[in-house]
C-alpha cells in the first residue's frame, strides 16, 4: 500500500480528511497525521511517505517550505494542497514545485477522490507496480490518445491529407474515436496572464481535463482535448436533443474554470464556442471559429464566453484601407530617418486609428501587426540594414502576440519588438560603417612612433585619401593630421612621468626627429615645456 501523510493546523480538518476516504480501496493508507511543518517534516523524515496532504499555511514551517523540504527528502513524493481562497498568492510557487493538485476549501469528497486516484496513477507508473493487463491498456490509452490529439493538431495547422471527403466510420477508425451521427461542435479556453512555465501549463491542462470529463461525458458520445500552451480546444460529438444541455455544460465548465482565478492570481479566462455542425467534414471550420473568437478577446475583453455569429467570421477590411497604407507609408518615412522615437510615435498612431474603425475584429488586429513586422522587414532591406536575428523575428513576435489580450498589451509588444530590433540594426550598421576608422586609429596607436602619412592609413583602411580624410573627421570629430599628433603627445606624457629617458629619446620614441619640432608640439597640446611637464607630474 501506498504511504500517506496528512498535515494541517486545524485536529478537526485532519479528522475530517481520515474518515471521508475509505483508503483501502485506493491502496492507501494514512501513515501520519502531522499538526505543524515542524512536526510534518519530521514525520515525512521517518515515513518517507509517497503522497503528502498539505494546508499551505502552518505554524513552524509554512507550506511551501513543507514542499521545498519534502522534494529534496523525498523527490517523487506527490503533494496535495488543500487551501482557502486568501492563500491565492503561494499558489504559483507551490505549481512551480510541481504541485500536481491544488484543492480549494471547503473539501469535497469526490475532488479529493480524484486527486489521490492521480497520485495513486503516477506513484505506480513510477514504481512499475502494474500488471501486464494494466500496462498493456495503458500503453493503447496512451497511443490512442496520441492519435486522437494528433487530428485535432492536424486540424488547426492545415496538415490533415486532401483525399476527400471522410466519413465517421474512417475517423473512428484511423484515430481511436467513438464518433455517432449527430451534432459536432469545437469549444475552446484560453488562459492569459498565467505562468507560462511547464508546471502551470500542465496544472491548468488536469483541472481544465477534469471538469470537460466530469461535465460533458455524460451528456457526449464522444470529446477529446487538445492543449496547445495556454490555449486548450474540445471536440464533441453529441446528440441534437442534448444540445441545450451541452450549452449549459459550456456554461458550467467556464464557471468552473474561473474559480481557478482565485488560486492563480491575475489569471484571465475567455471561452470561444463554435458553430454546430452535422457533417464532419465541417468540423474545420468549426474550430476556425473558436480560434477566431478567441482572439476576439483582445477587442471584447477577457472573461467571456464569445460565440461566433450567425453571419459568420466578418471582417473589417482595414489591412486594405487606406487608413493602413498611410500608415506604411510614414513607417517607411520613420525608418529612413534611422529615428526611434519617430518609429514609436507611427507605430502608436496606428493604434489611435485602430480604436476609431469600425468594425475591427480581433484576428484582424493580430494579422495587421503581423503585417507590420512583414514591412518593417522589407523596409530595412531596402535600405540594406540587416535585422539581428531575423530569421526568428517574426516566428517570435506571432508567438509573443497570441498571448497579448487587449489591444494595448498587443501594441505594447509590437512597439517594444520593432524598436529593439530596430535600435540593434542602426547600432550594427554604424558600427560595420565605423570598422575601417576603428581599424584606422588601432593602426596609427600601434604606429605612431614612426613617420605615418595619410595615403598609407587610408590604404591600409580601404579608401581614397580625400574620402578617408572627410570620413576620420565625421566620425572622430578630430582631423587626421590632428589625431595623430594627440597619440604621440600622450605617449610622450606617459613617458616624461614613468621614465627617466632624455628628450631625444622621447622625441624618437614618439615618432618626432626634430626635438625643437616635438617641444613646439607639446606645449601647443599641454602648455607646458616637456621638462617643467615631468618636474610637476613625476
Amino acid at each position: 500500500m501506498l504511504k500517506v501523510l496528512i498535515a494541517d493546523d486545524e485536529e478537526k480538518i485532519c479528522q475530517l480528511i481520515e474518515k471521508l476516504i475509505d483508503w483501502k480501496t485506493l491502496g492507501l493508507s494514512v501513515a501520519a497525521v502531522a499538526l505543524n511543518g515542524i512536526d510534518a517534516i519530521s514525520k515525512i523524515t521517518e515515513h518517507k511517505p509517497d503522497i503528502v496532504i498539505t494546508d499551505i499555511r502552518m505554524p513552524g514551517i509554512d507550506g511551501m517550505e513543507l514542499i521545498e523540504r519534502t522534494k529534496r527528502i523525498c523527490p517523487d513524493t506527490e503533494v496535495i494542497i488543500i487551501s482557502g481562497y486568501r492563500h491565492f498568492e503561494y499558489a504559483q510557487t507551490a505549481i512551480r514545485y510541481g504541485v500536481r493538485n491544488y484543492l480549494l476549501k471547503p473539501i469535497h469528497k469526490k475532488e479529493l477522490i480524484d486527486a489521490l486516484q492521480k497520485c495513486v496513477q503516477i506513484c505506480r507508473e513510477r514504481t512499475e507496480q502494474l500488471d501486464f493487463e494494466e500496462r498493456v491498456r495503458l500503453a493503447l490509452k496512451n497511443d490512442a490518445g496520441r492519435l486522437r490529439t494528433s487530428f485535432i493538431s492536424q486540424l488547426i495547422y492545415g496538415t490533415l491529407e486532401r483525399d476527400g471527403e471522410r466519413t465517421i466510420e474512417t475517423l473512428n477508425r484511423q484515430y481511436h474515436f467513438r464518433l455517432h451521427k449527430g451534432i459536432f461542435q469545437f469549444i475552446g479556453v484560453c488562459f492569459d496572464k498565467v505562468d507560462r512555465s511547464d508546471n502551470c501549463i500542465s496544472f491548468l491542462a488536469d483541472r481544465a481535463t477534469d471538469i470537460i470529463k466530469q461535465i460533458f461525458t455524460a451528456l457526449c458520445f464522444d470529446y477529446e482535448i487538445y492543449v496547445e500552451c495556454c490555449n486548450i480546444y474540445i471536440l464533441l460529438n453529441y446528440e441534437p436533443d442534448e444540445h441545450k444541455n451541452v450549452r449549459r455544460g459550456i456554461r458550467q465548465m467556464f464557471d468552473e474554470l474561473k474559480q481557478q482565478e482565485a488560486i492563480l492570481e491575475g489569471m484571465e479566462i475567455t471561452a470561444g464556442v463554435g458553430r454546430i455542425t452535422n457533417h464532419i467534414n465541417e468540423l474545420k471550420s468549426s474550430l476556425q471559429d473558436v480560434r477566431f473568437m478567441l482572439q476576439q478577446r483582445i477587442i471584447a475583453g477577457t472573461g467571456h464566453i464569445l460565440k461566433i455569429g450567425e453571419q459568420g467570421r466578418i471582417k473589417s477590411g482595414f489591412v486594405d484601407s487606406e487608413m493602413f497604407a498611410q500608415f506604411n507609408r510614414d513607417m517607411e518615412r520613420a525608418l529612413e530617418s534611422l529615428n526611434t522615437i519617430e518609429v514609436r510615435k507611427v507605430i502608436g498612431s496606428l493604434k489611435d486609428h485602430l480604436s476609431v474603425f469600425h468594425g475591427i475584429t480581433g484576428y484582424e488586429v493580430l494579422q495587421m501587426s503581423r503585417e507590420v513586422c512583414n514591412h518593417y522587414i522589407f523596409c530595412m532591406k531596402s535600405h540594406n540594414i540587416s535585422i539581428v536575428n531575423e530569421s526568428k523575428f517574426i516566428e517570435n513576435f506571432s508567438r509573443e502576440s497570441n498571448n497579448c489580450s487587449s489591444v494595448n498589451e498587443l501594441f505594447n509588444l509590437l512597439s517594444q519588438t520593432v524598436c529593439h530590433s530596430f535600435e540593434c540594426a542602426v547600432e550594427a550598421k554604424k558600427a560595420e560603417e565605423n570598422r575601417p576608422i576603428r581599424l584606422a586609429k588601432q593602426y596609427i596607436q600601434q604606429n605612431y612612433n614612426r613617420t605615418l602619412t595619410l595615403e598609407e592609413v587610408s590604404s591600409m583602411a580601404g579608401f581614397a585619401p580625400g574620402y578617408f580624410s572627410t570620413l576620420f573627421k565625421k566620425e572622430t570629430g578630430t582631423a587626421f593630421l590632428e589625431y595623430i599628433q594627440s597619440v604621440r603627445m600622450d605617449a610622450a606624457k606617459k613617458l616624461l612621468t614613468t621614465t627617466t629617458d632624455g628628450m631625444y629619446v622621447i622625441c624618437e620614441k614618439v615618432g618626432y626627429n626634430d626635438v625643437k619640432y616635438f617641444t613646439k608640439c607639446f606645449v601647443k597640446y599641454t602648455g607646458l615645456k616637456p621638462g617643467e611637464y615631468r618636474k610637476i607630474y613625476s
